[in-house]
C-alpha cells in the first residue's frame, strides 16, 4: 500500500496542473521574437481562476498574425542609441525594443504639421525586473527619444501564485521644435498572480500561472490652436489585462484586454502564441522598398526600409549566411566592419515576401 501511494504522489503533477514560478529566463531578449495571432471574437470567462485552475481555449480561431520583435538597440538611431544604449545611465540602458500603441500618436498626427510613425517602447531586463525606461516617436522619419521620468515595473521577478506588485510611470514628451505638442503620460499599475493551473491554446497543454493587471491612465496633452496654446486633461482611461504564461516562452500564452487605447469597452481583445498561418497583414512585394547607405561600405551600414521587417540576413556569395539581425524599425544601422572584403547578398525578410539586394564590403 505504501508504494501505492508512493507512487500516486509521484504522478499527481501530471494529473493537474503543477504550481510554476517566472524567472528572467522566462521573458523575451534582444533578438527574440514571437508570433502573434489576433482572435476572433471568442467567449472568455475572465473570473475563471484560482489555484489549479483549468484554461481551455482551444477553439481559439486567428484573424490576423504578426511577428512581435524584440529588437536590439544597436538598430535605432545614433539618437536613440545615445539615450539608451551602453553609454546612458544604468537604469536607462535597454536591452531591447519593440513597436508600442501605448501612445495615440495617430490622433497626434490628424492635427500636426508634421507625420509622426512607429512609436518604440524601450525595455530593461533584469533579473529582479521587466521595466519600461522611455519611448521612441519617428517625427518625419528622425527617431526622437522620451525618457520616462518614473520607470515602470511591467514584472517584478520571481513571479509566483499570489505575488503582488504596485509601479507608477511618469514620461513628458515634448515634440518642440518640430511640432508645438506636449504630452503626459501618468500610469498606475497594480498587478497580482491570481491563478495557476493547465492552460490549453491551439499549440497544446501548458502549466501555467495568470497575471492580472489593472492600468490607471492620466494623460494631459498642450497644443497650440490658432496662436493659443493650452492643457487638455483626457477622462481617465482604465485598462486590465489578463496574461497566462508558461515557462520558456518568451512572451505570455494567451493576453486578455478589456480598455485601453484602440481597444472596445464592451468584450476582450484576445492575442494568443500560435504557429505561422500565412495571416500576416502585409503589402503586395511591389510596395517593398529598403535602401542600404554607403555602399560600398566599410563599418556602419545605415537602411531605410518602408515596412517593418522580420529579419535581415547577409549572405556571402555561397550563399552562407554570415550575419542575422532582427528588426522591427523602419530606419537604424548595422555593423560589417568584421565582415571580409567582398561582394555580399541582403536579404531582408517581411510578412509577405523577401527583398534582395547587393552590398559591397571595402
Amino acid at each position: 500500500m505504501k508504494r501505492f501511494i508512493s507512487s500516486l504522489l509521484m504522478f499527481l503533477p501530471l494529473l493537474s496542473g503543477a504550481q510554476i514560478s517566472l524567472v528572467v529566463s522566462d521573458f523575451a531578449n534582444a533578438g527574440d521574437s514571437v508570433r502573434m495571432s489576433l482572435a476572433n471574437p471568442f467567449p472568455i470567462d475572465l473570473q475563471n481562476t484560482g489555484p489549479n485552475a483549468v484554461w481551455d481555449f482551444s477553439q481559439l480561431s486567428a484573424q490576423s498574425q504578426q511577428l512581435v520583435g524584440y529588437n536590439p538597440i544597436g538598430f535605432g538611431s545614433i539618437l536613440i542609441l545615445a539615450t539608451y544604449g551602453p553609454i546612458a545611465a544604468t537604469p536607462y540602458k535597454a536591452t531591447y525594443f519593440n513597436l508600442s500603441a501605448d501612445l495615440p500618436i495617430d490622433q497626434f498626427s490628424a492635427f500636426l504639421p508634421v507625420e509622426l510613425s512607429n512609436l518604440s517602447q524601450y525595455t530593461r531586463r533584469t533579473n529582479s525586473q521587466i521595466n519600461s525606461i522611455g519611448y521612441s516617436i519617428d517625427v518625419q522619419g528622425q527617431g526622437l527619444p522620451f525618457k520616462s521620468d518614473t520607470i515602470e515595473t511591467r514584472y517584478a521577478l520571481p513571479l509566483q501564485y499570489n505575488d503582488t506588485y504596485n509601479s507608477r510611470g511618469y514620461t513628458y514628451v515634448d515634440l518642440n521644435p518640430a511640432a508645438d505638442l506636449k504630452f503626459i503620460q501618468h500610469r498606475e499599475r497594480t498587478s497580482v498572480v491570481d491563478g495557476w493551473g493547465t492552460l490549453t491554446t491551439p499549440l497544446g497543454t501548458f502549466n501555467a500561472l495568470r497575471i492580472k493587471h489593472d492600468i490607471v491612465e492620466n494623460d494631459s496633452i498642450y497644443q497650440t490652436f490658432f496662436g493659443t496654446g493650452t492643457w487638455i486633461a483626457p477622462p481617465e482611461f482604465v485598462t486590465t489585462i489578463y496574461e497566462w504564461w508558461t515557462t520558456g516562452k518568451k512572451d505570455c500564452m494567451v493576453r486578455a484586454t478589456v480598455g485601453g487605447f484602440g481597444q472596445g469597452q464592451g468584450g476582450a481583445n484576445i492575442e494568443y502564441q500560435d504557429i505561422y498561418l500565412g495571416l500576416d497583414a502585409g503589402l503586395q512585394s511591389e510596395e517593398i522598398k529598403c535602401s542600404f547607405y554607403p555602399n560600398p561600405v566599410s563599418e556602419w551600414c545605415y537602411f531605410n526600409t518602408s515596412l517593418p521587417f522580420d529579419k535581415l540576413e547577409i549572405l556571402d556569395l555561397n550563399g552562407r549566411v554570415v550575419c542575422e539581425h532582427q528588426n522591427a524599425a523602419l530606419q537604424g544601422y548595422f555593423d560589417v566592419s568584421f565582415l571580409p572584403n567582398g561582394t555580399y547578398t541582403v536579404a531582408v525578410y517581411y510578412s509577405n515576401g523577401v527583398s534582395y539586394q547587393k552590398l559591397n564590403k571595402l
